[in-house]
């Protein structure tokens, strides 16, 4: 028997309270931590949901045990003292029993996965693991379900698809240069995601464009959280027309100032360098 079918065993035996304890301490830390990367608690509690949701749908049904179990969530979303049936309904609300809209719950859940750092991700599976042992049993679906979340991150996401999220999250990120032997380091906000790439801007009659032209190799760094983002490459300049519009299209007053005085923006990209995800505690993920 292996370790992870050793485990569901442990799982399906254990008593009730021990049981609800688990669970309700991990769901306060999984939510917490989904915070960090979506717009506010809303958000996070509606990730946390279809995580939990989705879990029970891998076998096609709500059972009774796992509605009592996630009762106190959906007392949450419905600001009511919800029923079994009411339960029900919001399962097969949420499209759970059709196939595409479960492809969808489950895309998004594996960017969500690819997000968090390495001890959530061990948690949502153990919450989708509780879920699934609530009623004395993981089914064979069931570990195939749990088995599609603890896959690498490389599945669904591209690593740039991976960046571009961290970036959106972080919003601001600090660009390093060289200056002669001098480092040099600044502010940017402005990223564009083109054909799978990720393009930032800056002024060409700026310090920092000279510096890049004449020393392209440099390095992005971004934090979420306690979570930092290194990428390092080459910058690779291009006169892709899309560019501009894309600019006009998501900073348009600074579009507009660079016209008016008559500037223009330089956009380049990364190549050939390497790119992780690094937290206080040294644990790393690789991205490329």
């Amino acid at each position: 028997m292996s370790d992870f079918d050793t485990l569901c065993k442990q799982l399906e035996a254990m008593d009730t309270e021990t049981f609800t304890e688990i669970f309700n301490e991990l769901s306060v830390e999984v939510i917490n931590e989904m915070a960090k990367i979506t717009l506010d608690g809303g958000d996070a509690l509606e990730s946390y949901l279809q995580f939990i949701l989705a879990t029970v749908a891998a076998d096609g049904k709500l059972s009774e045990e796992e509605f009592e179990l996630l009762k106190p969530i959906f007392d949450m979303i419905t600001e009511e003292d919800t029923t079994y049936q009411e339960g029900v309904s919001i399962f097969k609300n949420m499209g759970l029993d059709s196939p595409d809209a479960y492809k969808e719950i489950i895309d998004t859940m594996v960017d969500v996965i690819g997000l968090v750092s390495e001890k959530t991700k061990d948690d949502i599976i153990m919450l989708c693991l509780l879920v699934c042992a609530i009623d004395g049993e993981v089914t064979q679906k069931e570990k195939e379900w749990i088995a599609q979340l603890a896959l690498p991150l490389t599945i669904d996401v591209t690593p740039m698809e991976y960046i571009d999220a961290f970036l959106t999250k972080a919003q601001v990120f600090t660009l390093a240069t060289t200056d002669g032997d001098q480092p040099r380091m600044r502010i940017l906000g402005l990223k564009l995601n083109l054909d799978d790439k990720i393009y930032f801007g800056v002024g060409t009659f700026k310090d920092v464009y000279k510096q890049l032209k004449a020393n392209p190799k440099c390095e992005i760094l971004a934090s979420v959280g306690m979570d930092f983002l290194r990428w390092d490459g080459k910058a690779v300049f291009s006169d892709d027309p899309r560019l501009l519009p894309m600019l006009k299209a998501v900073m348009p007053e600074l579009a507009q100032m660079y016209f008016d005085m008559g500037w223009s923006f330089g956009f380049f990209t990364l190549e050939g360098g390497s790119a992780e995800v690094v937290n206080v505690s040294n644990q790393k993920i690789k991205i490329f």
